[in-house]
């Protein structure tokens, strides 16, 4: 039923539209001196275990001695996860719009660091000229975090109709979300990327290692249960889709890069339900 150009169009979508519309509507509590600092907070330590996890899939890579292109590949997908495409429906299901308030710290630590250390990871000869408020400037979900974030902080709000219908888009995230990753999955050959057991342990760092450490080292400094909970899931969800995308368009080892995503993907079925027990 879906093709490439609808699979482009839906991808246009979630990230033009409805993901900015779920991070505003998220921003939208009431303003307290504990939530603006639980949201810097949340920022930095996610900030930081991105840039941990990329020197982790480094280790690995050489460990395993890969070559330059899956190298890179690995250290992108085991530092990043899809905190937006699978993370939004997953956090929204479990913890509502309150959780959502830490996704869009995820969102724009996630959005900063990809689009200029991740971009040089795959690119190292890249335009230099492309600095943090160029990112910004061309990134929705950004722009939604800083102008919600605004609204947080002086709590001015919208009209009804006008914000009703803005949580009304942002209800599309999870289903197209939901309904993108599988069309993804669907042109992939599932039987050839599944034997490529290389990519396990990278993948297992990701799902498990990350996740886990986060949860026993967070609960000693953040009291708040929510916001560990949102963040130790978000650090268990699957290696970021970008994996694939940044090694196609910059030619790196697309075929690693997708088998990653892929076989990450399938497995945080199981995953993620026994990083819930844990927490």
């Amino acid at each position: 039923m879906l093709n490439d150009s609808h699979t482009s169009g839906m991808a246009e979508l979630l990230v033009k539209v409805a993901v900015p519309c779920s991070v505003f509507m998220s921003l939208m509590r009431p303003f307290s001196t504990a939530l603006l600092l639980e949201s810097v907070a949340t920022f930095f330590i996610i900030s930081f275990i991105f840039l941990l996890g990329i020197l982790m899939g480094y280790g690995l890579a050489r460990v395993q001695k890969s070559d330059a292109g899956a190298r890179v590949c690995l250290a992108y997908g085991v530092g990043f996860g899809n905190v937006g495409f699978m993370g939004i429906p997953v956090i929204q299901a479990v913890f509502g719009y309150e959780g959502l308030f830490y996704v869009a710290m995820a969102l724009a630590s996630f959005n900063i660091i990809t689009f200029t250390l991740g971009v040089r990871m795959f690119d190292p000869s890249g335009d230099s000229s492309r600095g943090p408020v160029k990112v910004i400037l061309k990134n929705p979900a950004l722009i939604a975090t800083f102008i919600g974030f605004g609204f947080f902080i002086t709590g001015f709000r919208l009209p009804e109709a006008l914000e009703g219908g803005i949580s009304l888009i942002a209800g599309i995230t999870s289903p197209v979300s939901m309904i993108l990753i599988g069309a993804i999955l669907a042109k992939q050959r599932i039987k050839e990327t599944l034997l490529d057991f290389k990519l396990l342990p990278p993948i297992g760092v990701r799902l498990l290692v990350i996740p886990i450490a986060s949860l026993f080292v967070l609960r000693l400094f953040v009291p708040n249960p929510i916001m560990l909970g949102v963040i130790v899931t978000l650090m268990a969800m699957p290696p970021a889709a970008l994996t694939a995308i940044f090694a196609e368009q910059y030619g790196g080892d697309s075929v690693t890069g997708s088998r990653l995503v892929v076989i990450g993907t399938l497995l945080c079925v199981v995953t993620v339900p026994v990083i819930s027990l844990l927490l």
